[in-house]
């Protein structure tokens, strides 16, 4: 059976979890897009509000900060690991990612010696100390010496040292505290519930295949490694080795095989999502909603997806000299229903409470009409509102893109 694109893309921003959106949002929305997304992915730039809190909002509008925390370091339902990059995954996945920790801790020793340029004896007195002293940050073992670098506790080598305890599953992260990760024993922060059985080779391919397949609705094999991202996951499974797993889960009817509109590979999706499909392609009404997402949200992640079936190439640009940058430091894609349809620059003014948006681009062939015009004023306010802005600076509009 073939799919049309634009039932795809429909499939997909609902999987996806975007949609109309609840208010108030409650610590169980936010626990159930985790769970849905799989996993979020966490980055430090706060030039507005850090993006894993945007890929929240994106989906739920404006909700409490402090729940995200209260679900990861108090709760302990979901927690920090690695999964698309360093993520938020829910604790019912732990045992998938033990693989993964079991190869880090296996060559940890090398890595402190390669990383680090140190004896891996810093390994144990890093642990040692947290086991006597309770949850530390990178700063707890900077060195008070003039020469920090000759010191034990020279910040690098600890720092090192700690990431690699993390990555090992040796450590996890207790909490954070202005953002700087504490960390502790993993049998201290690890709730009793938890399923540590380390799953078979075939459970464990299976589950991300599947898991996968949930998040985007509609997958290919390389999907599979670009999801959850191979080198962050230790997949070890090339594209070809994954597609022999696409076709065990179809002839256990565990995965329908479609084919998507203007490509030759084949595509996957659940059962369940099959109904879905057919509901989608005889008309059933869209969201017709806006939204702005980071460059670091889910749905963006697989650039070559979203150009193939978006349309839309997503441009990361902070990490580019200011004379290479085609929109702005840091862009925001706007998600108009089942569309990209352009992006905005903002930067937020923490000290006057004022988000500025510096530019508004919108893509060639998109004619934003008054439902479009509404829909965005009314998300970018509740934007602003969620970043504690009072008032939203606009300061140029560029309508299309050469």
């Amino acid at each position: 059976m073939e799919i049309a694109r634009e039932t795809a893309r429909r499939l997909t921003i609902e999987k996806q979890r975007f949609g109309p959106r609840k208010k108030p949002v409650r610590k169980e929305d936010i626990l159930e897009t985790v769970i849905a997304l799989g996993c979020i992915q966490i980055d430090t730039i706060n030039v507005i509000e850090r993006a894993h809190y945007v890929t929240l909002w994106s989906r739920l509008g404006n909700y409490d900060k402090e729940h995200l925390h209260q679900l990861a370091y108090e709760d302990r339902l979901i927690t920090e690991g690695w999964a698309h990059a360093a993520s938020y995954i829910p604790l019912e996945d732990y045992r998938y990612f033990l693989h993964r920790m079991n190869i880090r801790r296996a060559g940890m020793e090398d890595y402190i010696r390669r990383r680090a340029k140190t004896d891996p004896e810093i390994l144990g007195r890093v642990l040692e100390r947290i086991k006597a002293e309770g949850p530390l940050a990178t700063k707890d073992f900077e060195s008070k010496r003039e020469e920090p670098s000759k010191g034990w506790w020279s910040w690098k080598p600890a720092k090192v040292a700690l990431e690699a305890l993390f990555a090992a599953g040796t450590l996890m992260i207790s909490h954070r505290e202005n953002f700087q990760r504490h960390y502790d024993l993993t049998e201290r922060v690890l709730p009793p519930w938890v399923d540590t059985s380390e799953p078979s080779e075939e459970d464990r391919i299976r589950f991300f295949a599947l898991r996968t397949m949930g998040c985007l609705g509609l997958i290919k094999a390389s999907d599979i490694r670009k999801y959850y991202h191979h080198w962050s996951i230790s997949l070890g499974r090339t594209s070809k080795q994954l597609q022999a797993t696409l076709e065990e889960l179809t002839d256990n009817d565990e995965a329908i095989e479609f084919r998507l509109e203007g490509e030759r590979q084949p595509h996957y999706c659940t059962p369940e999502d099959a109904d879905r499909i057919q509901r989608l392609a005889n008309g059933d009404p869209s969201y017709e909603g806006v939204s702005l997402l980071t460059n670091f949200d889910n749905l963006l992640w697989n650039r070559e997806k979203t150009e193939s079936l978006f349309g839309f190439q997503p441009k990361l640009e902070v990490y580019l000299p200011a004379e290479q940058r085609k929109y702005g430091y840091y862009n925001l894609p706007i998600l108009h229903g089942h569309s990209l349809v352009g992006r905005i620059v903002p930067k937020m003014d923490r000290k006057n409470k004022t988000l500025i948006v510096h530019s508004i681009w919108h893509e060639p062939g998109f004619e934003p009409d008054e439902i479009y015009k509404d829909a965005f004023k009314e998300t970018l306010e509740d934007f602003a509102a969620f970043n504690g802005a009072d008032q939203v600076q606009m300061e140029e509009e560029r309508p299309r893109i050469g």
